[in-house]
């Protein structure tokens, strides 16, 4: 896995590198947070968070 950080004109980017299987977390379905916290599925929130608090977030697959 490879992390890249880039600073330029008043944004930060962020890059994560890795030789993992495909995987896109940005198709999967938001987590329902009106149930209360035992109610729901483990996982999703990080993504979820990510989601809500960024301008842009994106995946791509390149290369294989």
């Amino acid at each position: 896995m490879r992390f890249e950080a880039d600073r330029e004109a008043g944004n930060v980017i962020l890059t994560f590198l890795d030789s993992g299987k495909p995987f896109d977390p940005l198709a999967a379905p938001d987590p329902d947070t009106t149930l209360k916290a035992r109610e729901r599925r483990i996982g999703g929130l990080g993504i979820f968070m990510v989601k809500k608090t960024m301008d842009d977030v994106f995946y791509a697959y390149r290369d294989g």
